[in-house]
């Protein structure tokens, strides 16, 4: 049982390198990448100790491996530990307000595009 909650705690993990993956992607900061890597592989080493068959289908990412590979890595590990499929995480929706129907973000008009 203490495996399980291991196996928990590190795709919880793996969920907030992804998310930070994103971040270095989007700010472009290759030190960022860089250890959203190290962290991946840290994390795949001890899962792979807790289930050896993981070993097998994910291998460790290079250091210059780019922030939307680690992401997408990040992702798969954490889905093979998921019992049940989880939603990925919620997307921005596009609604209309105000401004005669121009589409905004999240719910937030668009900087100077109301007056």
């Amino acid at each position: 049982m203490e495996r399980d909650r291991e196996a928990g705690k590190l795709t919880s993990v793996l969920r907030r390198i992804a998310r930070s993956a994103t971040h270095a992607a989007w700010t472009r900061n290759a030190e960022a990448a860089r250890f959203c890597v190290l962290q991946y592989n840290k994390v795949l080493a001890r899962l792979s100790e807790i289930e050896p068959a993981a070993a097998a289908l994910f291998t460790a990412l290079p250091e210059t491996a780019s922030p939307d590979v680690t992401r997408i890595a990040a992702h798969e590990l954490a889905a093979y530990f998921d019992d049940e499929p989880v939603a990925d995480a919620p997307h921005f929706r596009v609604r209309y307000r105000g401004c005669g129907g121009r589409r905004a973000w999240a719910g937030a008009a668009r900087a100077g595009s109301c007056r």
